[in-house]
């Protein structure tokens, strides 16, 4: 069944998920993971390896944790996004969004990471690459909010594509369509991947946003904010089944089977790693 909104702005929302009981776990497994990826990033700099930072513990545990697959297996999920994108689907990427007062701005950027094998990006095929958000907590208007432009996953006059995935300054053609996205607890919306979108800089304050404001960190107001302060969502990546989904991004980190926790070695190449089965890509509907 066709969706107006979808069809008009490149995103439906909101809708609710039919069972919120393992909406805390959710947020317990998010917190924790974070937590885990920051005692790695301690010791790789304690052992000189500043440059392998990373965050990748709360990326793709959907093989590992079954709430994780619970989740997007919630009956109005699956029958949103049935009506939305049919059927025939599946689930190659998830991440945890956790923020806090004090923490920057996520540039604008679309999720239209790959398109089929090594096909290049066709960012205006709206019959493949689909994302569904997820608010574990309550994503509102002064918790570092999520913006998206409508009508971004078509083409807009006087605004050409042909430009890097992330970026920072809008262009003035599109500022008249920079539209809030503020989801309750247990909601969720459905995009096109291509949809440009970015969450604000949680901690400023509202008088000073404007299109092409930046908002940075602010140390002294993060180290001030437990992991209760946050807020934290689910995103999803979806694609046609028949989508060849590159290794290195449909990959669990660690591994299905240790997938729990990251292995605290940083390898030189990864690829040389054997940890099992290290597909994330499972279906979806």
């Amino acid at each position: 069944m066709p969706n107006e909104q979808l069809e008009r702005d490149g995103l439906a929302a909101p809708f609710e998920i039919a069972d919120k009981s393992n909406l805390d776990t959710l947020c317990e497994i998010a917190l924790e993971l974070e937590a885990l990826q920051g005692k790695q990033n301690k010791l790789a700099r304690m052992a000189g390896l500043e440059d392998q930072q990373r965050w990748s513990t709360i990326i793709n545990r959907h093989m590992a944790f079954k709430p994780i697959q619970d989740l997007y297996r919630d009956a109005n999920i699956q029958s949103v996004v049935a009506d939305c994108f049919s059927t025939d689907l599946v689930l190659w990427q998830t991440k945890f969004f956790p923020k806090y007062p004090g923490v920057g701005e996520n540039y604008w950027h679309h999720d239209r990471i790959i398109e089929n094998g090594d096909d290049p990006i066709n960012i205006y095929d709206t019959t493949n690459h689909f994302s569904v958000v997820v608010a574990l907590t309550d994503l509102g208007m002064d918790d570092g909010r999520l913006e998206y432009i409508k009508g971004s996953h078509k083409p807009i006059e006087g605004f050409d594509r042909d430009m890097p995935r992330i970026f920072d300054e809008m262009p003035e053609v599109l500022v008249d369509r920079i539209t809030p996205l503020t989801l309750k607890r247990g909601e969720f919306a459905v995009f096109h991947s291509a949809v440009l979108h970015r969450s604000l800089a949680y901690g400023h304050k509202e008088e000073d946003w404007s299109p092409n404001y930046f908002g940075t960190p602010i140390p002294e107001l993060r180290s001030k904010a437990t992991r209760e302060d946050g807020r934290i969502s689910l995103a999803a990546r979806l694609a046609r089944k028949d989508t060849v989904i590159p290794a290195n991004s449909g990959a669990n980190p660690a591994g299905v089977f240790d997938g729990i926790a990251e292995p605290m070695p940083y390898y030189e190449d990864p690829a040389k790693q054997v940890i099992g089965e290290r597909s994330a890509v499972m279906p979806f509907n």
